[in-house]
């Protein structure tokens, strides 16, 4: 049964180039044509709002503590006994 395997896997490894070859040829490469680029100019009102930034950090953090405190589990402690 193993050699079988390996018997199909080389004829597969041998057949493939031949498999392959002449079809899926890449057509030949055109010299770049001239594109044309848009550039808007973003207005000043529109910058980064660190209002919102530092909402959302406080909110992360605080997301993170909620879920820290509900996982967390107190440990028991042991006592030696004195008998």
């Amino acid at each position: 049964m193993l050699r079988c395997a390996t018997l199909v896997l080389v004829a597969a490894a041998v057949l493939a180039p031949l498999a392959a070859a002449g079809r899926y040829n890449p057509p030949p490469q055109r010299p770049p044509q001239h594109a044309v680029v848009r550039t808007e100019l973003v207005p000043e009102s529109d910058g980064f709002d660190w209002l919102d930034a530092a909402a959302g950090f406080g909110l992360a953090i605080v997301s993170v503590l909620a879920v820290l405190l509900a996982v967390h589990r107190p440990r028991a402690r042991q006592d030696a006994r004195a008998d």
